[in-house]
């Protein structure tokens, strides 16, 4: 009877420290309390409050009161961060899909190849981010436009979509156009251009075709933060309407080449870095720079 007493015993025992075993496992990161959830932020491109359409023409844009057709109008984003109500940043994971995203970059595209933007693009369009965070009420958002600098010097031709579109790359040493706005006015040809490239300046190496080993020393990278954002509800909205307010679509500076093409010695870049956020000597954002930002606002 002791025998079968001490028998019994063991089990209980064994039972208990395997049930408190898993439990201690459960406790230290078994199973999570934040689990990550897919979410999405939609995008939206506006000429003063219209869609931007690539067959459209827009009436009355820029100081001159120009009528301008979209030519092209894509940008890419990276570094995305969600903004609690109690001041707290959430980095998110952007989904791999193969096409526009990839490595924590994502393309968001606004032309699909017909009118003016037949030349250089694409047919497939892009206005949503999708991404993976924890469950929470998020208030702001923040992201930066641009390429990291790791991923930014590459061999477009074999580089991974959404990076792999010459139409977005200057060249191995200069990297990608982080974002390309062409606009056509009612100039006669070639004056018919005004075009926004945003990239790294002052990029350093042996050859136009020979990835740098130091950051460009201009990185002109904008940082956009958005506050009153719920990715549920809220739309991020860019308006090139609004953006360019005051800036002469229908002139250029002679023997430049159109619109601002990121050099700091161009004088219809000053005005457009400005609204961007940027200091155009540096590169750098502007700091303090509070709601200096103005191509990026929430709907």
């Amino acid at each position: 009877m002791f025998q079968d007493r001490f028998a019994h015993f063991k089990q209980i025992l064994f039972f208990s420290f395997t049930v408190s075993g898993l439990l201690s496992l459960g406790s230290c990161g078994g199973g999570s309390s934040d689990p990550m959830n897919p979410s999405s932020i939609r995008f939206a491109a506006r000429v003063m409050g219209e869609e931007a359409r690539c067959g459209q023409a827009y009436e009355g844009v820029g100081a001159g009161g120009t009528t301008i057709r979209i030519q092209d109008l894509r940008f890419y984003l990276s570094q995305l961060i969600l903004l609690t109500a109690e001041g707290n940043e959430v980095p998110v994971e952007l989904v791999e899909d193969g096409k526009w995203q990839h490595g924590g970059v994502a393309l968001l595209d606004f032309e699909d190849a017909t009118g003016a933007c037949s030349e250089l693009g694409t047919a497939d369009t892009n206005s949503v981010v999708n991404f993976t965070a924890p469950t929470g009420n998020y208030t702001g958002l923040r992201f930066s436009v641009g390429v990291p600098f790791e991923s930014n010097h590459q061999d477009a031709t074999t580089a991974p979509a959404p990076l792999n579109l010459g139409a977005m790359q200057w060249n191995w040493q200069a990297g990608y156009k982080f974002i390309r706005i062409d606009l056509l006015n009612e100039n006669t040809a070639p004056d018919n251009r005004w075009f926004l490239h945003l990239g790294s300046t002052g990029c350093e190496s042996d050859s136009r075709i020979t990835v740098p080993t130091t950051t460009c020393a201009r990185p002109n990278t904008v940082e956009v933060e958005l506050d009153n954002f719920n990715p549920s509800e809220n739309t991020v909205v860019l308006d090139i309407g609004m953006f360019l307010q005051g800036i002469d679509l229908s002139q250029n500076t002679p023997e430049t080449l159109p619109g601002c093409m990121s050099t700091p010695t161009d004088p219809e870049c000053p005005q457009v870095f400005q609204r961007l956020g940027l200091d155009i000597a540096s590169g750098q954002p502007i700091s303090p720079c509070e709601g200096c930002q103005s191509l990026f606002s929430v709907e």
